[in-house]
């Protein structure tokens, strides 16, 4: 289980305490809050069945429509497995492949799904990469059918916990409340009707003082990197473990896009990374280490637009 690198310290002021829930989802703790209903009991259990529902397609843990359409290489897919494929596919192409949801031979390789981690040489990489990457996936949009490559392997590990987020917010609307509050593990998090505040963790020792806090309103976002499991995310293009930054946040209209961005620019660093939000419409902070001092760069306007406030001893630039 990934530990979390954020951490929501509050839901703004509202009318009445939200009505909350703590279940084990996705192998993480997921939180889910909900306000403005008289029973808040059946808006709860549809956003947990939003949140198992995507679980059970896109898990690499267990038997699910995505480990099927690995083994097989082929299948017609569902509507929430081909929505979370074509945005995989739209930021690989926007990011440069900086974020590729073709690299589960690489990770499965490396240990990072369930095994053993260890670092994989240079041949082993190489043979590996000539699997990965966006060309071995071709999709048909009017059969709904996905055929792979030949030892092409989709790992939605990037992305699936925030699309995952975004079902369960839209199912708190479709079932009326005013507000809503999703938190899955720490690391992908959405709010819609209300402001919350969020810690951003020491990417080096969770149980120390965060680096920052700052507010999120009607948005998402997500963490990448941090003290998750060091090495754990890898970078598509050489078969690497990334390590430019410390850590990524980035905020965005959904989760989903949260989630898939975090990953890319944990890989890509802090100029590239900033750079590929700015083009995307999101923003976001990376954390890192200049000099032996604590840095955080921020999206232009990021400081002042989500009241962005560092601790003592951390310098916070653009």
């Amino acid at each position: 289980m990934l530990r979390a690198v954020l951490a929501v310290l509050a839901l703004g002021a509202g009318p009445a305490d939200p009505a909350r829930e703590v279940r084990l989802v996705m192998g993480a703790t997921a939180e889910v809050q909900a306000m403005g209903l008289a029973d808040p009991t059946p808006a709860l259990a549809a956003a947990f069945a939003a949140l198992q529902r995507v679980d059970d397609r896109m898990s690499l843990f267990k038997p699910s429509e995505l480990t099927t359409l690995n083994h097989a290489g082929r299948a017609r897919v569902s509507g929430d497995l081909r929505a979370v494929l074509w945005h995989a596919l739209d930021v690989s192409y926007a990011s440069a492949g900086a974020f590729d949801p073709t690299v589960e031979p690489l990770v499965r390789a490396a240990g990072h799904l369930g095994g053993k981690a260890r670092r994989l040489s240079r041949c082993q990489r190489w043979r590996l990469l000539a699997r990965v990457g966006t060309a071995h996936v071709h999709l048909d949009p009017a059969t709904r059918e996905v055929r792979l490559d030949p030892g092409t392997r989709l790992d939605f590990g990037g992305i699936a916990k925030g699309y995952a987020v975004d079902q369960a917010l839209e199912a708190l609307r479709k079932a009326g409340a005013a507000g809503g509050l999703v938190d899955l593990g720490g690391s992908s998090l959405g709010v819609f009707g209300n402001s919350t505040t969020v810690a951003v963790r020491d990417p080096g020792d969770p149980a120390a003082p965060p680096w920052a806090t700052f507010t999120l309103a009607d948005a998402a976002l997500a963490s990448s990197g941090g003290d998750q499991r060091r090495g754990h995310i890898l970078d598509p293009r050489t078969g690497l473990p990334a390590g430019k930054v410390l850590a990524a946040t980035v905020v965005a209209g959904t989760a989903m896009e949260a989630d898939a961005l975090s990953t890319a620019v944990y890989v890509l660093g802090a100029e590239e990374g900033l750079a590929l939000l700015a083009r995307r419409g999101a923003a976001g902070v990376v954390l890192t280490r200049e000099g032996g001092r604590a840095v955080i760069r921020a999206s232009p306007g990021f400081a002042a637009s989500r009241a962005l406030r560092a601790a003592a001893g951390v310098t916070v630039r653009p």
